[in-house]
C-alpha cells in the first residue's frame, strides 16, 4: 500500500508535503487559507480526509490512577517488549482490545475489561477473508440511510478474536471499570485489581477544533451530506458511515473519493463561469 501511494502521487506529480501538520483552515474570500508546518497554502476547494479517529480517549479512571501504574492509549501501543514486566489490565472490548490483549496473553497475565459485548465475526469463513463474502453480498455498499444501514451503522463488531481463544491462553475477562483508586481499579460487578500496567483500547473522539469555519460541525461531528459540507468548496472523506458502511475503510473509500471528485469538478467550473466577464458566459 505504501508502494502504491508513493508511485501514486509521482505519476501525477504531486506535491505531498510530508510531516507537515494541518494547524487552522479558514475560510477566504477566494476560497481557503490553510496553515501548515509555518507555513500558508490557498486553495478554492478543500478535502478533509483526516478520517473520525483523532483525539485518543481515555475515560475518568484513567485520571484516577497513581503515578506509578504505567499506563497508555491503544493508540501508543507497539508490542510486547516495549513494556515493563507485569500483568496488564486492557479496557477495552472492540478490535484493538482482544488483539491486544492475545498478543499480551503469550508473555504474561491478561485482565481485559469489557464495557459492552460486541458480536463477533469470524476472520475466515469457508476459506475466504471475512471481507470477500461483504463485498460480494454486499454488506459493505448498504448505505446509511437505508433500514439495514440504520441498523447496522448503531453498533460495531470484533473480526476474528474469540473469547475462548482468549480464555484458553490464560486472559480472564472483567466487566467494565467503574473507578479507580491508586493501583486500584474496580469494576461495575464490585471486583477489584491490582493493576500496574493498564492499556486503555477505549477508542477515539473527532477533534475538528483546528477548522475555524462555521456550520462545519456540531457536536463533534461533520455536517455533511455524503460528504459535501453546507460551505461551498469544503468536502470531507473517510468519515464513518459517511454513504455506506466501506465508507471509512481503505479497500472501499475510493466510491466516495470519486463521488466527491465529481461534486468538485462541477463547483470548479460554476465557480470559473461566475469569474468570467458577463460578455465571455456560455448563453
Amino acid at each position: 500500500m505504501a508502494s502504491y501511494l508513493k508511485a501514486y502521487a509521482a505519476a501525477f506529480d504531486l506535491p505531498v508535503r510530508l510531516n507537515t501538520r494541518v494547524t487552522a483552515l479558514s475560510r477566504t474570500a477566494e476560497g481557503f487559507e490553510i496553515r501548515a508546518g509555518g507555513g500558508v497554502s490557498r486553495a478554492r476547494e478543500v478535502v478533509v480526509a483526516t478520517g473520525p479517529f483523532h483525539a485518543p480517549f481515555t475515560p475518568p479512571a484513567a485520571q484516577q490512577l497513581g503515578d506509578s501504574v504505567t499506563q497508555l492509549h491503544s493508540a501508543a501501543y507497539r508490542n510486547p517488549e516495549a513494556l515493563p514486566p507485569g500483568p496488564v489490565l486492557v479496557v477495552g472490548g472492540g478490535n484493538s482490545g482482544f488483539q491486544i490483549a492475545e498478543e499480551l496473553a503469550a508473555t504474561r497475565q491478561v485482565d481485559l475489561s469489557i464495557a459492552t459485548k460486541l458480536p463477533r465475526l469470524p476472520q475466515r469463513l469457508a476459506g475466504k477473508d471475512l471481507f470477500w463474502w461483504l463485498t460480494r453480498l454486499g454488506a459493505l455498499r448498504v448505505t446509511v440511510g437505508s433500514r439495514l444501514g440504520c441498523r447496522m451503522s448503531s453498533r460495531d463488531f470484533v473480526i476474528g478474536s474469540s473469547r475462548r481463544r482468549l480464555r484458553s491462553a490464560g486472559v480472564r475477562f472483567r466487566p467494565a471499570v467503574a473507578r479507580a483508586d491508586g493501583r486500584t481499579v474496580r469494576f461495575t460487578d464490585g471486583s477489584s485489581l491490582d493493576a500496574g500496567i493498564v492499556i486503555w483500547a477505549t477508542g477515539y473522539r473527532p477533534d475538528y477544533s483546528w477548522i475555524g469555519i462555521p456550520r462545519v460541525a456540531r457536536d463533534g461531528q461533520v455536517i455533511h451530506q455524503r460528504g459535501v459540507t453546507e460551505v461551498p468548496g469544503l468536502y470531507f472523506l473517510g468519515l464513518s458511515w459517511q454513504h455506506t458502511r466501506g465508507s471509512a475503510l481503505l479497500g472501499f473509500v475510493h466510491e466516495d473519493a470519486a463521488y466527491l471528485a465529481g461534486r468538485i469538478t462541477s463547483h470548479a467550473r460554476t465557480a470559473e463561469a461566475t469569474a468570467r466577464p458577463a460578455a465571455q458566459r456560455p448563453a
